[in-house]
């Protein structure tokens, strides 16, 4: 059935809008910055709008008479509505004042009306047998988009925007630590290594030990416990189970522990990021487990490609997906991914397929099997730091926990400490 109810709209103040823009310039500035031409329900009123930006564009007067000569230019006088209604406009009101109110008013009321018209047509599409779900949803969101960048006033302050002089005059904020000396809240680390390497392990114990308020490379200093989510796209569950019992039981003879501070969710057939019912699935477990920090992996195994886009814009949408989230919950990212296959002999540890990778994190960990000692891998980088951090050179299977943390020296730090 469809829904006789004409759009949101108010002729008036769409008249009011229009005619103070045509007596006064910086009424003519509000109209310019705050409406667009689908802002406006009566047709006529459209080109009007559009002659008077392309006016204030170039930087010439805006009045009845250049309006007129800018809507013959383009043949538009008579859809407009003639002479006659644009001298009506311009008589429409005494006085430019009140801009403020009926842009405003113009602004909301044409806003509800775009949105009505494009949700619709969205439903709409949602009786086609060839449309899926995810098309309905990606459509959704595209709206959504558009609507934000209507809502959005340009009188609004943006946040993080000032002179780079008084920014670098304010007092610096301490870090806001995970992991102190190592992992700050809103930090990007992508590890990679061979097969077998150890990095799905170190990312189970890294999760683990945070959730008990352990440091993960000093076993003896307690940190501030953080809330952890750890997500297997490739293993199948009864496997994940039984690598992660020792490390949970190793967790909870920590003083303090809490069940609730640690969580999983295992996918072995992986998940699509690029959907938005799989971004939907992810977002609920970030949200229910409340984590700070989120470890994944392997990342080829969050996405698909395919439909013969390129490498590069597609893990670049899941790049940009994996920073909403981070942006929208102020987590901590820690994703594990696999190294290219050997070439020539050689096994380049850097993250497999696009470069987007190589460009994306703060911390780019590769992980190299030792060279005749097989319980040890060294921690090197396939890109450089961005800050200064405390990771170790070299991890050693331990018997406590799986990986014990080797610096400089060559001693294990927790040995060091005693």
């Amino acid at each position: 059935m469809t829904d006789a109810r004409a759009l949101p709209h108010d002729i008036d103040a769409e008249k009011s809008a229009l005619g103070a823009a045509l007596i006064s310039p910086n009424a003519a500035n509000a109209v310019f910055t705050h409406l667009s031409a689908d802002h406006f329900y009566r047709p006529q009123h459209r080109p009007i709008f559009r002659a008077i930006v392309d006016l204030y564009r170039r930087g010439e007067p805006v009045e009845v008479l250049s309006v007129r000569a800018e809507l013959n230019k383009v043949k538009k006088l008579a859809e407009a509505g003639g002479d006659m209604y644009l001298n009506d406009l311009s008589a429409y009101v005494a006085t430019a004042a009140n801009v403020g109110y009926y842009v405003g008013r113009v602004r909301e009321l044409g806003t509800k009306a775009i949105a009505i018209e494009e949700l619709t047509r969205i439903a709409s599409q949602g009786y086609h047998e060839d449309i899926t779900s995810d098309d309905l949803l990606v459509a959704t969101g595209d709206a959504l988009s558009r609507f934000r960048l209507l809502t959005t006033s340009d009188e609004e302050t943006i946040e993080g925007f000032s002179t780079m002089g008084s920014f670098v005059d304010e007092t610096d904020e301490e870090h806001d630590w995970l992991v102190p000396g190592v992992l700050e809240r809103m930090d990007r680390v992508i590890v990679v290594a061979s097969e077998g390497a150890g990095k799905t392990t170190l990312a189970r114990q890294m999760a683990v030990m945070l959730a008990a308020g352990i440091h993960p490379f000093d076993w003896r200093t307690r940190i501030p416990p953080v809330r952890t989510l750890y997500i297997d796209l490739e293993n199948p569950p009864p496997l994940v189970r039984r690598k992660a019992r020792h490390l949970t039981n190793q967790g909870r003879k920590t003083e303090g522990w809490e069940e609730d501070r640690c969580w999983r969710w295992t996918r072995p057939g992986g998940i699509d990021l690029r959907k938005p019912h799989d971004q939907h699935l992810v977002e609920r477990v970030i949200v229910e487990s409340r984590c700070e920090a989120l470890f994944l992996g392997p990342l080829y195994k969050a996405f698909t490609e395919g439909g013969g886009e390129k490498a590069e814009q597609v893990n670049g949408q899941v790049a940009r997906i994996l920073d909403t989230f981070r942006a929208r919950y102020g987590i901590a990212l820690w994703l594990e991914t696999h190294a290219p296959m050997e070439q020539n002999g050689q096994r380049s540890l850097r993250p497999m397929g696009s470069g987007v990778w190589l460009r994306w994190p703060e911390f780019g960990i590769a992980l190299r099997r030792k060279q005749g000692m097989p319980n040890t891998v060294t921690v090197e980088r396939f890109r450089g730091d961005r800050d200064e951090r405390s990771w170790p050179h070299r991890l050693m299977y331990g018997t406590q926990w799986p990986w014990q943390a080797i610096y400089e020296k060559g001693i294990p730090v927790e040995e060091a400490r005693h």
